[in-house]
């Protein structure tokens, strides 16, 4: 990511910054400046990371602590011609930023917190990939749609194009504040979120025209990109069967944002704000969501096992839980990875194919 900063930052005057990274390689960039608004881009899921978000603003100075973290100071500020749009875009001056450099993927984008004083103003997410580019614009294209369904809890799109250093921007509004706080756990909220979200954008199609059935027919032409110790025979099976039980069938599909977490959401004056919605689609099963917001807490933040998972569908508490719908998120998360990926599994990422497997086999087996 050095060579995209290098095109929309200048490292050699500017404010301070505290650089640092975790063990996935993920970087941020930190200015010493209102530290603790800036932290609101470090969104950390594990319990030493949020012990890092609630004291690294006030451990920073201490050269002992930044040795620790392997935190590094450098002096940053935004080249001209992103400076002045986004001081264009949002009507101020002097702006403050704090940057994320992506998570390690094939997908990997920059995302800048822009912010003045105590006030976050919106994001702007950056790459030099086109493909990347095109879920930027498809992103703007879903906020568009959901804002005309009357969904008013998401960001708002306000610049979505290409710059002259040849860097796709998608730049964001956001009414997040000091006071907006992350949900780690389910509660009414997510569930009213996705019933309106049901209610106001539900098609009734063939189930051939949905997004659902055209993925998973990608995801069947390429079983081969798989990690080596799935059972592509046992996954090709399984969607076989799910398209010959809807085929020719009428369905009630729904918008599914594909990426419904704590750490694209937050709670701003009793409401649920949910962003990201870059791998959104358009008519898909209603209410998968919650299945990928159990399953990703359930994995990253609670650190559970499959037997835990499993005990937890077992018990009174799990009887949410509709086996055939849980296959259906399963069967669309590995297709959506493993579509992405393109085979190159590592990391996370290959952590979690073996639990949504085990997981597949548990519930069809």
């Amino acid at each position: 990511m050095d060579a995209i900063e290098s095109r929309f930052l200048t490292s050699t005057s500017g404010r301070l910054f505290y650089r640092f990274a975790n063990a996935d390689g993920k970087v941020w960039l930190m200015p010493a400046r209102n530290m603790r608004v800036a932290m609101n881009l470090y969104q950390p899921s594990g319990r030493n990371g949020k012990l890092l978000k609630a004291l690294f603003p006030w451990l920073c100075k201490v050269s002992f602590v930044r040795k620790v973290l392997h935190s590094e100071q450098a002096y940053y500020h935004l080249k001209e011609e992103l400076k002045l749009l986004l001081e264009g875009l949002f009507g101020k001056s002097d702006l403050e930023f704090a940057v994320f450099c992506g998570t390690p993927c094939v997908h990997q984008k920059i995302t800048i917190q822009v912010f003045k004083g105590k006030y976050i103003l919106g994001y702007c997410k950056i790459t030099d990939k086109e493909e990347i580019a095109l879920l930027f614009q498809r992103e703007a294209q879903v906020l568009k749609y959901l804002e005309q369904q009357g969904i008013t809890e998401i960001p708002r799109c306000i610049y979505c194009d290409k710059t002259e250093e040849n860097l796709y921007l998608f730049v964001q509004s956001t009414t997040k504040t000091q006071q907006s706080h992350v949900l780690h756990k389910w509660n009414a909220m997510h569930h009213a979120f996705l019933q309106k979200l049901q209610s106001k954008t539900m098609q009734n199609i063939l189930f051939e025209e949905s997004d659902y059935y055209k993925n998973l027919q990608e995801f069947r032409k390429h079983l081969d990109w798989l990690p080596l110790a799935v059972n592509k025979e046992f996954i090709a099976r399984t969607i076989d069967k799910i398209t010959d039980t809807h085929r020719g069938r009428q369905v009630n599909y729904s918008v599914y944002h594909a990426d419904f977490t704590p750490w694209n959401m937050f709670v701003e004056n009793g409401e649920l704000f949910v962003f990201d919605w870059e791998y959104a689609q358009l008519t898909y099963p209603p209410l998968l969501d919650k299945y990928h917001f159990f399953t990703q807490t359930a994995l990253f933040e609670k650190h559970w096992t499959v037997l835990q998972i499993i005990g937890y569908i077992k018990s009174e508490e799990g009887k949410w839980i509709d086996r055939e719908m849980y296959s259906l998120y399963l069967l669309d998360v590995m297709s959506r990875f493993t579509l992405r990926e393109r085979g190159n599994v590592s990391g996370d990422v290959e952590r979690s194919f073996n639990l949504w497997i085990k997981l597949l086999e548990y519930l069809l087996l």
